[in-house]
This record gives structure tokens, sequence and C-alpha cells, in this order.
């Protein structure tokens, strides 16, 4: 076998991205857009001592969960990755990803494997969207990013975005391209603009961010933006850094409210541009209303969230037990989080700003820490958490993941002090390979 050879295969199983399996003398074969049970003809484009890659030249036999394709761009953008398949199968290859991966990855087998939580909302369900701008050809263009690099596709529209956002990228590029601001370019580290960023709250009000690498007289492009009734708010921020990082530091309000207003689980929010919230309003409640009842808390709890954000799970918990505390790194976040438990009357919720684990070190000092719960970003918990949970011996804990593999590598570092009770998937990223998860953990 070589490149660019064509096999006809017969797809037997489906990975973790949604790619589909075959096999050639024994030799794994992965080919994405492939569905189980096809029998499809492929193109070898890869080939390496572990495993082959191939791409799906044409399926000779489809299946019932082959679905007609409704994104023009789909075949390259790097956002989502199961158009092609119904829900269903989509549901099905998500909850295997988490049970496998807890199963092979951190070598853990006795658990409770809960059924995967979703909702067939699967379309414009994001609250939030950050799109690059490039000049290319001399063109303004704006969209999402190829798979796996930094080209941009130029698109305005995409099926989970904020239904708004192709109206207001039109204003936006007409604006620039009639005043002819200058765009940053990554490789000479040169241009006036970067992207914009758009929120969504569940009241469908709007909050928009130009991201510049200067401050920029923007009243024009404002009060053009501020004719759209759903935005109530305007932002310039300014990210002067030559990186790939779209969203800066330093924000100046150009129109409307200071903050976006949220509600989660009754609790109401200021969201602000640089605040951390999950994607998916509707789903972010499921998720939050599980992760309650896997850590099961009382009057008597004294609980603590780290990485706690603005508090969301926080405030959400807060009625429920006798006190909790947030802990969270980043200043911003704290400030957001206290202002949100003040709006929110509830006087039994503190943050305190700090590296978890010596924040928790302390706590369990002073006082008697009962239940624990952390949802830290996608490269999961730094070693030095993981060795200061083990030693404050919480007895219960709920660890919320949106990326599987580092959730598994953290499980396996805590198996020899905690085992693993519950797992549940929450598809907050449907048409997507990504999948939430939450896991209860009790101290052995």
């Amino acid at each position: 076998m070589k490149i660019n050879d064509e096999l006809e295969v017969l797809i037997e199983g489906m990975d973790k991205d949604g790619r589909g399996i075959a096999y050639n003398n024994k030799k794994i074969i992965f080919i994405a857009g492939a569905l189980i049970g096809e029998i499809c003809l492929i193109k070898i484009t890869k080939i390496l001592s572990k495993y082959i890659e191939g791409t799906l030249t044409k399926v000779i036999k489809e299946t019932k969960d082959r679905i007609n394709i409704d994104c023009p761009i789909y075949q390259s953008c790097g956002g989502c990755n199961m158009r092609h398949m119904s829900y269903e199968l989509e549901k099905i290859t998500k909850y295997n990803k988490v049970k496998n991966t807890i199963i092979h990855q951190a070598k853990i087998n006795n658990f409770k494997m809960n059924d995967l939580i979703s909702n067939d909302n699967i379309y414009n369900y994001r609250n939030k969207a950050i799109i690059p701008f490039k000049k290319e050809n001399g063109k303004i263009i704006c969209g999402m990013f190829k798979a796996n690099s930094h080209e941009i596709i130029d698109s305005k529209k995409c099926l989970i975005e904020p239904i708004l956002l192709e109206k207001i990228l039109n204003i936006v590029v007409n604006y620039l391209e009639k005043n002819n601001i200058s765009i940053y370019d990554e490789t000479t580290k040169k241009g006036l603009f970067r992207a914009i960023m758009c929120r969504k709250s569940k009241y469908d009000k709007y909050m928009i961010v130009l991201i510049a690498t200067a401050s920029y007289d923007f009243s024009n492009l404002v009060n053009e933006l501020k004719e759209i009734k759903e935005i109530v708010s305007i932002y310039l921020n300014i990210n002067d850094l030559n990186n790939n990082v779209l969203l800066g530091n330093i924000n100046k309000l150009l129109y409307g409210d200071t903050y976006l207003k949220e509600e989660i689980l009754n609790n109401k929010y200021n969201v602000s541009p640089n605040s951390f919230m999950q994607v998916n309003n509707l789903m972010t409640e499921l998720l939050y209303k599980e992760a309650t009842r896997l850590l099961n808390p009382t009057k008597e709890d004294v609980i603590i969230d780290a990485y706690c954000g603005m508090g969301s799970i926080t405030l959400s918990l807060a009625n429920k037990v006798k006190e909790i505390i947030g802990i969270e790194v980043v200043e911003a976040s704290i400030i957001n989080a206290r202002e949100n438990a003040v709006n929110n009357n509830i006087n039994n919720a503190t943050f305190i700003l700090g590296k978890c684990e010596d924040k928790i070190e302390e706590l369990v000092k002073t006082k008697n820490i009962t239940k624990m719960v952390f949802d830290p970003p996608r490269k999961g918990c730094d070693k030095t958490f993981l060795d200061a949970v083990k030693q404050a011996k919480i007895k219960n804990i709920v660890y919320i993941s949106c990326n599987v593999a580092t959730l598994a590598r953290d499980i396996a570092y805590l198996k020899d002090t905690y085992q693993v009770v519950e797992v549940t998937p929450v598809d907050l990223f449907p048409r997507t390979s990504h999948i939430e998860t939450v896991v209860r953990l009790s101290h052995k």
C-alpha cells in the first residue's frame, strides 16, 4: 500500500472525533466523513507505523444515519465535524467517546455510566462567537478558521452561531471597506482591525466587541450597529500583542450597557467582554442541574468551587448549602463574581482570588470542607492542584470537563485516592465532536 492508492473498505467503527474506522491487513485506517456500516471508496493520504489516514472518495453503500449536509463550507470549516450524520448517531458516538476514553486512558472500569443529556435544539445554539478578519487579494474576508489552520474561510453565516451574526458582519465589512481601514496581518504584524466578538443572552440581547490593535474612532460604525434593536452594548477591545490570540484585556465601552444581562437557573449575571460562560444557554442549565444532582448538596455542607470564573456554578449551589467558597486566579472574574452574588442577594457565597491549590490548602485548615466542584479549562488541572485535592481529603467531588482526554488523565492521577462513581456526558456542542462530561468522585 502506498500514498494515493484507492481502496474499497467496510467502515467497522467510529473514533472519538467521528471519523470512520476501517482495517487493511489488521492495520487501522481513519476516514473523515465515513459512517459505521458503510462501504466506501477511499484514497490513502498518510501512512504511519501505527495507523493510516484516508479521504472519502465515494460512498458505495450508505447507512440510514447519513444525512444531507446543510452547510456549504462544511467540508473545509474547522467548526462542525458531524453534520453528515444523524444527531442520534452523533449522540451514540459521543457517549462511546466518554466511556471508552475513561476505560482505556484512565484504566478505570468500575463506574456507573449515565445516559447522555441532550436537547434537539442543534441550530444557532451558541451564545458567543469570535470571528477573525483578513485581507485577501485586496478583499476583506471574515469567517471560521479552516480545520487545523489559521486560514480563514470567507463565510458570514454559521448554522450554530447567533442568528443576527450574519447581518452584523455585513455591516462591519462594508464599513471597513468604505473607510479603507487596515486589517491585521499575522505575518507582517501590521494592521488595525482584527476580529469581532458577538455575545447573545437568553433574552435575545447582544453585546458586540470590536477587536483592534489600537484605539480608533469607530463612532460611525457604532451608529450603524446600534440601529439593530437587539444590540444593547458595544465595546472596543484593544489587543496589540503580536500573537494569534484574538481577544485582549483592554475594553472601552462605546455604546450602551456596561454588561450583558444573563440568567441561569433563576440567578442573574452581569457578563463582561472577557467573562467566561458556557456557550449553550439551555444546556448549561441542564449541565448545572446534573452537577448539582451528583454533588447532592445539603444545608450542612461547606463547599469549594475551584476555577469558579464569574461564579455561575457557585451561585447556582448557594441556596442549597451552608456555605460555598469560589476560588479563581483571574481578578476580573472574582470582581464579577462578587457583583453577581450581591445582585442575587446571596450572602453565603465567598469569592477568593488566588491559585486554587494554595487556597484549598488554607481553607481545609480553617473550615470543615465537605464537598468540592471544579470546572477547569480544556488543558485540565495542574498536578499541584490535584496534589492539593488529594491532601485535602474532601469526601465528595464533582469534576466538570469540556475535554474528556484531560479529564481521563486527571482522574487517573486521582484514582489511588478517589473512586469514580458516576459519569454523565452532556452535549453542549451539537454537530461538533466536543462533549461536556460530569464526574462524581468519592474519597476512598
